[in-house]
């Protein structure tokens, strides 16, 4: 497949001479990352499908997936790292989300935690994506709090049979996040 988004920036180039070097490699950046995330997400949907567990996995995404966009965290080395560890973390959060009764004043602590490491800790540099100004720092430490927030006020209004999985989505995010802060 990244001969085939190789070739597609390729024929971007030709068409579009106004782009540089650097606006082509990104746009092959950005490509390969869409793809790499689609490949991911649509095997799990079928899987969870299959299980009739597929509405907790879209719980799990709505709350997992944006924090992780502007906090950062731990990352793979490689796609099938990634692919196989990612499902490990969205099974747990499902598995967990369903079975487990969590009362609810724990939950709120898990919440407060979570976002008190979020305004804290948040966002976390990788390999691929450095941070390299602290203005942009600023920017998503702040996106990363106003998003955890949202979510975390979102909570309090969705019914109790997915509250659970919602809060350790933001629960399991904020813990990615410490790992890859762990791992700079």
């Amino acid at each position: 497949m990244k001969n085939f988004i190789s070739h597609l920036v390729e024929k971007i180039s030709k068409s579009n001479p106004e782009f540089s070097d650097l606006q082509l490699k990104k746009m092959e950046y950005g490509l390969t990352c869409i793809f790499d995330e689609i490949t991911k997400l649509i095997p799990y949907y079928i899987i969870f499908w299959i299980f009739s567990i597929q509405k907790y996995y879209i719980i799990a995404l709505i709350f997992f997936c944006p924090i992780r966009l502007f906090s950062g965290g731990y990352h793979a080395k490689t796609y099938w790292g990634c692919f196989i560890m990612s499902f490990i973390i969205f099974s747990t959060i499902i598995i967990v989300g369903k079975y487990l009764i969590i009362n609810v004043s724990i939950l709120s602590i898990l919440l407060i935690m979570s976002f008190i490491c979020i305004c804290i800790f948040s966002p976390v540099d990788n390999v691929n994506r450095p941070i390299k100004s602290s203005e942009r720092k600023k920017q998503l430490n702040k996106y990363s709090i106003v998003i955890t927030f949202i979510l975390i006020v979102i909570c309090y209004f969705i019914p109790n049979k997915v509250l659970t999985t919602a809060v350790i989505s933001i629960l399991s995010a904020t813990i990615m996040m410490m790992i890859g802060k762990l791992n700079i």
